[in-house]
């Protein structure tokens, strides 16, 4: 078995030396999970007061999930560090516990079913949670037709409302969608049709 060796030397060593720069970077890598005052003295901030946000954030993002911006400014609220606070923020984001797109799609889905809002609602309530405008766009463009969405609000109201006065009905059925944030022509023609249909 002949195995040919390189113009500089023995093969083996060529193996050895990757060995040898695969086991360094392993062993310059943190071993398992690192504690909060591991986190904290790495970001040279003070561990306590690091810890306490962590559980603070940990706590809230248990409870539902959050952006980036709405939980700095509630730890913030809670007079944690303004540097504790980004070092965290920025732990959290490596680690996936906050991720501002996967936020904004989870809540346009949840509250175009369950408030069937419109898209500029929907836009609106996610800048107020401090998005940035790419990420709402992101999120919010991809949103089925706001006329789907506008005519099955319409037609439950007029379900609701038969035996009033057509003019009850249309003010009550465009004031709903107006709230909901649906453009003005979108609301007119729904209401005029849902009415048309009950």
């Amino acid at each position: 078995m002949s195995t040919s060796e390189p113009a500089g030397g023995d093969p083996r060593t060529a193996v050895l030396d990757s060995l040898r720069t695969a086991v360094g970077r392993v062993a310059a890598e943190p071993a398992g999970p690192r504690t909060a005052a591991q986190e904290a003295d790495a970001a040279g901030v003070d561990a306590s007061e690091y810890a306490r946000a962590k559980k603070r954030a940990l706590n809230m993002l248990a409870a539902r999930d959050h952006g980036s911006a709405e939980l700095r400014d509630k730890l913030l609220a809670r007079e944690h560090p303004p540097e504790v606070v980004e070092c965290l923020l920025e732990r959290l984001e490596r680690s996936g516990l906050i991720d501002d797109e996967a936020f904004a799609r989870a809540f346009v889905r949840a509250n175009r079913e369950r408030r069937a809002l419109s898209k500029t609602a929907l836009r609106r309530e996610l800048s107020r949670k401090g998005l940035e405008a790419q990420t709402v766009a992101a999120a919010v463009d991809p949103v089925a037709d706001e006329h789907e969405v506008a005519f099955g609000v319409a037609m439950k109201k007029a379900r609701s409302t038969v035996g009033l006065p057509r003019e009850t009905r249309e003010r009550r059925i465009l004031g709903m969608l107006a709230r909901r944030g649906f453009p003005s022509g979108v609301c007119i023609d729904v209401t005029r049709r849902a009415l048309d249909e009950t």
